[in-house]
């Protein structure tokens, strides 16, 4: 056959080969910054970039092949990468090296290391590694002694870990999908009909198309807000590296320090924390719930106020944490019953084969499938490994819910925060609710809730970040043509390619250098080997305070469902549900960030309007950028690879 006889490559089969091109890509890149990722982040401990929202690598990727794509209109038989192929490429490194981070990957190991290296005569925790398969963790105590000790060898040995890499992969990979499939099911709903904002999908798209036909780069607006962030970096910096004040990563001012007498020492001191990405990305949340953030964190204050006068000190009172998760779960049973539509078609359609495609390009029927599977296969996960399924499956639908209602913070209100969620306590709520004697009443046998201890990671670590970013990404193929097939495969090769990466990445320092020895270390190990001690001595001593946990999470759960009501049904109420969802999650951290905004929002909305709000939208966001940049990048970059002085100012996003 001639050259003229060929066939033409089909629109389709280009376009996998560009998704392919696209992944092989985003990998290429994911592995550079791994480097640069455990450097910063444990070795040296100088800059946590992957707590970011959005992850500061997923943004450096972008920028980096913005700065390149013009180059490739000059190579031949390469054109320029198209604006959905860039986000096709920015979320699967996005959510690639956010596996990478403390809250994931070092939250996991602490869990399959501690039982073998921290046992010891009078806290005997090698009884409880014997429950532990060799499929989730080496069983040589000693693989995990070199682990934090540094191998005699210097390198990794790799044969004892090639298993349970694989299959924490599959797992997180699994759990990945099953949140999509969630998330997708409900998208039509929240997109089309709520007509949710998703406020942090403007940054990215402000950097790949600007607004009213201006570059996001050529805004004036855009590098006063740069400039503003360079500024109190410098400010920052130089109080902590020369004059020894602060800890970076923003400026922070503590009220009320030297009140010590009760009941007033219940509510201070308080921080308040001056973070130019809260505040740059926080500009993009409405001014309602900026308020509602500010007023229910004082809320908490005036709640520990109460119990302190009243002569009830327990510690950790009133428990906001155990409120948020009443309030989480309350909320994601909402969510639920208003898109119980969006479920009865997808069932529907498995009976009438109506393939009739949903808003991002997929049957419903099976993303409703796909859910099922994936509940059944990590449901398996846990049962198979030791757990008891009535737990394995309460644990999983409490993990479930929270999930879907971060989900839904960052589609409606855009909360820039990896940590907005109730931290462990899907976890810690089984623990208060039904007790020692109800997790341990299975006989001898302590393998049930070892395995549900060493599965707190999934409660503790921020895997509901995952689901942010999912429907975000959902939105975003949407807004920028790319499809849905294609954005669902960048998030689950992404969320694959990272956890297998990122447990390569950090088992080469800690077997080379020791984990001890490191400025990073192993995060989360001190609360592993608290809650592997709590089932050892599980019935021996009573848990203090059970009860009163117990009645914060009912009446969070209680709260949150008045809240609603009254936001649904009067229309002036000025208080938002989602406010009380993230004060209970990190109020101390925001509410002084979103006060500033909202007064920042409320001055430029009454006296400039819509107009002047959109013309300081750049600013902003540049504001957020260049904090990004500036104490993320470069010097992320500069403490990685020189220490010295630049390890003097440590940066958390979180």
């Amino acid at each position: 056959m001639g050259p003229s006889s060929a066939q033409p490559t089909s629109p389709k089969a280009a376009g996998r080969v560009r998704l392919l091109a696209m992944v092989v890509v985003g990998f290429g890149l994911t592995w550079i910054l791994g480097y640069w990722i455990v450097q910063a982040e444990v070795v040296v401990l100088a800059c946590q970039v992957t707590e970011a929202v959005p992850a500061i690598p997923g943004l450096g990727a972008l920028l980096l092949l913005l700065a390149l794509n013009p180059l490739l209109r000059r190579l031949p038989f390469i054109r320029e990468l198209s604006t959905a192929e860039l986000v096709v490429v920015y979320l699967l490194v996005t959510v690639a090296t956010t596996m990478f981070g403390c809250g994931i990957i070092r939250f996991l190991l602490s869990g399959l290391t501690v039982p073998y290296y921290y046992s010891t005569p009078a806290r005997p925790l090698a009884q409880l590694s014997a429950h532990i398969p060799g499929w989730l963790s080496p069983t040589d105590p000693v693989i995990h002694q070199w682990l934090w000790e540094a191998s005699p060898f210097g390198s990794v040995p790799w044969h004892p870990w090639l298993v349970p890499i694989a299959v924490w992969t599959g797992f997180f990979v699994l759990m990945g999908g099953t949140l999509l499939c969630l998330v997708s099911l409900l998208s039509r709903d929240w997109i089309h009909h709520e007509r949710l904002v998703f406020p942090l999908v403007r940054l990215p798209l402000e950097i790949l198309e600007g607004s009213a036909g201006r570059s996001f780069f050529r805004n004036p607006a855009t590098w006063v807000g740069v400039g503003a962030a360079v500024l109190i970096n410098a400010i920052d910096i130089f109080r902590t590296v020369v004059l020894g004040i602060g800890t970076g990563g923003g400026i922070r001012l503590s009220i009320g320090q030297q009140v010590k007498k009760y009941p007033w020492a219940a509510v201070f001191p308080m921080t308040a924390f001056v973070r130019p990405g809260l505040i740059g990305l926080g500009y993009l949340v409405t001014t309602e719930l900026a308020l509602s953030v500010w007023l229910f964190h004082m809320f908490h204050k005036l709640q520990a106020l109460g119990v302190a006068a009243g002569g009830y000190r327990v510690s950790g009172m009133p428990f906001a944490q155990e409120q948020g998760l009443g309030a989480y779960v309350v909320v994601g049973l909402i969510l639920l019953w208003k898109g119980r539509d969006a479920f009865r078609q997808a069932w529907r359609g498995w009976w009438s084969r109506d393939d009739a495609a949903d808003s991002a390009g997929e049957g419903q029927r099976w993303l409703l499938a796909g859910l099922v599977v994936g509940i059944g296969g990590m449901l398996l996960f846990m049962i198979t490994a030791g757990m008891e399924p009535w737990l394995a499956a309460l644990y999983l639908g409490l993990l479930l819910l929270v999930a879907l209602t971060y989900a839904r913070i960052r589609a409606e209100a855009g909360v820039p925060l990896v940590w907005a969620y109730p931290y462990g306590q899907q976890y810690q709520a089984i623990w208060n609710f039904l007790g020692a004697e109800r997790l341990t009443s299975s006989g001898a046998s302590l393998a049930s809730p070892t395995i549900f201890a060493l599965l707190q990671v999934l409660a503790r670590g921020y895997f509901p970040t995952v689901s942010g970013y999912e429907i975000e990404g959902i939105n975003l193929g949407e807004r920028t043509g790319a499809r849905w097939g294609d954005m669902a495969w960048s998030l689950l090769l992404g969320i694959g390619f990272g956890a297998a990466a990122g447990l390569i990445f950090h088992l080469r320092p800690y077997y080379v250098r020791g984990a001890a020895g490191l400025r990073g270390g192993i995060w989360g190990w001190q609360d592993a080997q608290r809650e592997f001690t709590r089932v050892l001595q599980a019935g021996a001593t009573p848990e203090p305070g059970r009860l009163s946990k117990m009645v914060a999470t009912s009446f969070g759960g209680l709260f949150v469902l008045a809240l609603t009501a009254a936001h649904a049904g009067w229309f002036s109420f000025p208080l938002h549900p989602i406010g009380y969802l993230v004060a209970c999650s990190y109020g101390s951290l925001v509410w002084a960030p979103f006060l500033a905004v909202w007064l920042l929002k409320t001055l430029i909305l009454r006296y400039g309007g819509s107009k002047l709000y959109l013309r300081a939208l750049p600013g902003f966001l540049g504001f957020a950028l260049g904090h990004f940049v500036t104490a993320g990048l470069i010097w992320g970059l500069l403490a990685a690879t020189l220490g010295g002085p630049f390890l003097r100012w440590g940066v958390w996003f979180g």
